[in-house]
């Protein structure tokens, strides 16, 4: 009994040491059987008709997120709505319509990036045709800003008289995090426009450029934050038959003036349909690119997600895994970020590859320091179907929101938003701080 008390004194002494620890070294405290954990899933949506194209944004000077999604369930056309968890009440707000448009107006594509100092920039797509009811056809790039407790009104940044085709038809909007403000590309196919926000307010939209590739993910560089490296798509390697219609992955560089030549990274042996890239706290570029594993690409092998790296300015020979190999799966879009340590932080969409379709979709998490890659960890298991999911890297850890789909047959129901954070992590170690990484929304 006796060398029982002692032992449970010297554990539970050992315990108060480590947490005295962690209270002095970084004023947060975290018991030893707090182990990091998702949250069970909401669904921020909850609407019938369709919630899709979410984003999600952290608010560094209060630790609050913001979701925000296009949604066709509230009006005539599609809506950009949003919903904010208010980080000190712990709980999300109802739902805001952000965009409140004309009924023959369509929204949607939004993008949100805060600036650093808790500004947050919300930046859309808005279409409106004559076969709509509309006096005239056209499109709109628009923006409002979150000063922390409201919103500023919406303005438009620029107008053309075109419509945009497709559904929801809308632009790709890449924001990109600089040390004087957000610089932004907007893209249509292989050509894209810039502007550069600072201080509130707009520089001039540049004319439309045109590359072989088209953008979709731009990151600045650690040391030189004048050069932007970029992620993009391009013409498959291989162009007979079925296999123009599939893309490879491209790297490419800009100095502010010109644009390197595109490098075919997936090269023969894989095609892509997702692609991210960010720095390792070594410095080291981490490109990765997942691959559908379609019946009618001759390169397509199986469907994973593949990785090279740049060190030095050379390039990993070979590409490799980044997840569990199974030979059954089927990966569905991923999303990478990086934390101001340079913790690498990916999450992704897997499910059954089976008749030629990705199917049982779950949703998937895993970090790492650059140089090994972190225990797989399963976010959700899905009754239904989880796509497209986004990161971001808030006060209380990595938060994912994702597309939850309902089908029968193949014909889908209806679409929501679904969110999960990971709680019970060193807080610190997700500081939101310059540069946060942002992909085109497609």
């Amino acid at each position: 009994m006796l060398l029982s008390k002692i032992w449970n004194g010297s554990i539970l002494f050992l315990r108060l040491a480590v947490a005295l620890c962690f209270v002095a070294c970084s004023g947060v405290l975290v018991l030893a059987d707090e182990m990091p954990s998702w949250t069970p899933a909401v669904n921020l949506s909850d609407r019938p008709g369709r919630s899709f194209l979410a984003t999600l944004a952290s608010d560094p000077t209060t630790g609050d997120l913001w979701a925000v999604w296009t949604d066709d369930g509230v009006a005539e056309q599609e809506e950009v709505l949003g919903r904010r968890w208010v980080r000190s009440a712990r709980t999300w707000l109802p739902v805001e319509n952000l965009s409140q448009s004309e009924p023959w107006q369509r929204d949607g594509g939004a993008v949100l990036v805060f600036d650093g100092q808790g500004s947050g920039l919300l930046i859309w797509t808005r279409t409106y045709g004559v076969s709509q009811g509309a006096p005239s056809s056209g499109h709109d790039v628009l923006w409002r800003v979150w000063n922390g407790s409201s919103w500023s009104p919406e303005a438009v940044l620029f107008h053309d008289s075109a419509y945009l085709p497709g559904s929801p038809g809308h632009f790709g909007l890449i924001p990109v995090q600089t040390t004087d403000g957000i610089l932004l590309f907007v893209t249509w196919g292989t050509g894209y426009r810039t502007a550069r926000f600072q201080n509130g307010a707009w520089s001039a939209v540049t004319p439309w450029a045109f590359l072989p590739v088209a953008l979709e993910q731009v990151v600045p560089d650690p040391e030189d934050g004048g050069i932007l490296h970029a992620a993009a798509f391009g013409p498959n390697s291989n162009q007979t038959g079925y296999n123009a219609f599939f893309y490879d992955a491209y790297y490419l560089t800009f100095n502010g003036l010109d644009w390197s030549e595109a490098l075919n990274l997936s090269s023969t042996t894989s095609v892509a349909d997702e692609v991210g890239l960010a720095f390792d706290r070594q410095g080291r570029l981490h490109f990765l690119w997942s691959d559908p594993d379609s019946p009618f690409s001759d390169e397509s092998q199986f469907s994973t997600i593949w990785e090279r790296v740049m060190e030095d300015e050379t390039w990993s020979i070979t590409h490799t895994q980044v997840i569990s190999y199974n030979p059954d799966q089927g990966v569905d879009g991923f999303w990478l970020t990086v934390s101001p340590t340079g913790t690498l932080h990916l999450a992704w969409s897997e499910g059954v590859f089976s008749d030629g379709a990705h199917t049982d979709l779950d949703i998937y998490y895993r970090s790492g320091d650059g140089m090994t890659w972190g225990p797989e960890e399963k976010v959700f298991s899905s009754a239904a179907a989880s796509r497209y999911p986004v990161l971001a890297l808030g006060a209380d850890g990595p938060a994912l929101v994702w597309q939850e789909e309902f089908w029968s047959g193949d014909s889908l129901l209806e679409e929501e938003v679904y969110f999960s954070q990971k709680i019970g992590a060193l807080p610190q170690r997700y500081a939101v701080s310059l540069p946060v990484i942002y992909k085109s929304i497609r």
